[in-house]
């Protein structure tokens, strides 16, 4: 049986405005295993991105438990974190956010010299990264000289520096076009086949979702469906209309989807 890397258990957050309370997750609970690629999908201002922000201790829970590798991140100071952070999570962000006066190997190398690795081993590491990303060509380019779909192989290779054992990735093919974006994808899928990361990944496109084990939709703060290792029979179509319908229709859709099931069923039989 894989193990769980990762447990989210009943986690909420709040954030507390002149207008009042704003609550953004609304007790969130999943589990992560070893080697697998979990999509988390919704729109814009569901959650993805201030769950994901939890998981990679940006931010931190109002109420609920966050276990990676079961230790509870919530219990550790901020240099603990720091330090198992380091060791344990990489994170690609919805911007690049490449340092524009390095150059892209110098990118690649500032977390392991961060992390306290030499100069040199820092530089041998980050051009074998590179060249697992197909970007050693660019190892002396600036990020302006970089297209979109190359700055994010490079910031997938300065993520997996440190060898993480899981990578958080905020809508990794948002800025890209279809092409690209599968591109992407297929580099995430390599990752977790030859490095045995473990991958969770929020996204808007349910057509990218679609590629992972395990989907969660997200709607207004709380996981409302899940599909699990079932990618044939996953209809996209079926799930974007389920995150994006409004809260007083969702009852009523759900029982209109469980009667069409119940009636192929039936009619399957006769």
């Amino acid at each position: 049986m894989s193990k769980v890397v990762l447990s989210c258990n009943d986690v909420f957050k709040s954030y507390d405005l002149k207008s009042g309370s704003l609550q953004v997750l609304k007790g969130v609970t999943f589990e992560l295993y070893e080697s697998e690629l979990l999509s988390i999908v919704g729109i814009s201002g569901s959650g993805k991105t201030t769950l994901l922000n939890l998981l990679f201790g940006i931010d931190t829970p109002t109420s609920g438990n966050i276990y990676i590798n079961n230790e509870d991140i919530s219990k550790m100071s901020k240099e603990e974190f720091r330090i198992f952070r380091q060791k344990n999570l990489g994170m690609i962000f919805q911007e690049f956010y490449l340092i524009p006066s390095m150059t892209t190997i110098e990118n690649v190398m500032a977390p392991l010299i961060i992390a306290g690795k030499s100069e040199k081993f820092a530089m041998t590491k980050a051009y074998r990264l590179l060249e697992q990303v197909e970007m050693q060509p660019f190892a002396n380019k600036l990020p302006d000289q970089l297209s979109n779909g190359q700055k994010q192989r490079i910031a997938i290779a300065r993520a997996i520096a440190n060898e993480p054992k899981i990578l958080i990735c905020d809508e990794p093919t948002r800025a890209l076009d279809t092409k690209l974006g599968d591109e992407i994808m297929d580099l995430i899928e390599n990752l977790i086949k030859k490095e045995n990361i473990s991958v969770v990944m929020s996204t808007h496109d349910p057509e990218i979702a679609v590629r992972a084990n395990m989907i969660l939709i997200i709607r207004d703060g709380k996981l409302v469906e899940e599909k699990i290792k079932d990618k044939k029979s996953f209809d996209y179509r079926v799930a974007k209309e389920i995150y994006t319908i409004p809260d007083k229709d969702f009852i009523k859709f759900k029982i209109e989807s469980n009667n069409k099931i119940i009636r192929k069923k039936k009619s399957k039989k006769r």
